[in-house]
């Protein structure tokens, strides 16, 4: 478990480090079959997508920290939280590869919300380190201009 928990802890070092300057991004208008839910959070000239990434760092420290304590409860808000950011972001872009990559965001924080509300800490371990793993591969996708 020991192993696992430093492992976790280095992936979310790391991606706090593709974090810290998202690259700037425009909205373009959403696709015609998404969700468009009233607590989807928007980008706006006072809360750029930048401010909204801060967040989901926020909230994915938070996440850590409900695994290492077995707070089961505090991890699934949190992860039903960081996916309504997901839902947001997925209205940004319609590039092929950049949806790929929200989709494995997404499936992995269904997964990571399904086995917190199971209290299952291995598959929520799991499923966190695959949506961490989605987040680094987004962020060097998006660093290495591939929009």
């Amino acid at each position: 478990m020991r192993i696992v928990m430093l492992f976790i802890g280095s992936a979310i070092i790391s991606w706090a480090a593709f974090c810290q300057q998202p690259p700037e991004q425009t909205v373009t208008p959403a696709p015609a079959n998404t969700s468009t839910d009233d607590d989807v959070p928007k980008v706006t000239s006072e809360k750029t997508m930048s401010f909204w990434m801060a967040k989901k760092l926020e909230l994915s420290k938070a996440i850590l920290e409900s695994l290492t304590t077995g707070d089961f409860e505090t991890m699934a808000k949190d992860a039903e939280q960081m996916q309504r950011l997901g839902r947001m972001e997925g209205l940004v872009r319609r590039n092929k590869d950049y949806q790929t990559q929200m989709q494995s965001f997404r499936l992995a924080n269904q997964e990571l919300i399904r086995h917190s509300k199971r209290k299952n800490v291995e598959g929520a371990t799991l499923a966190f380190n695959q949506l961490t793993t989605s987040c680094v591969a987004c962020h060097t996708m998006l660093r290495e201009g591939l929009e």
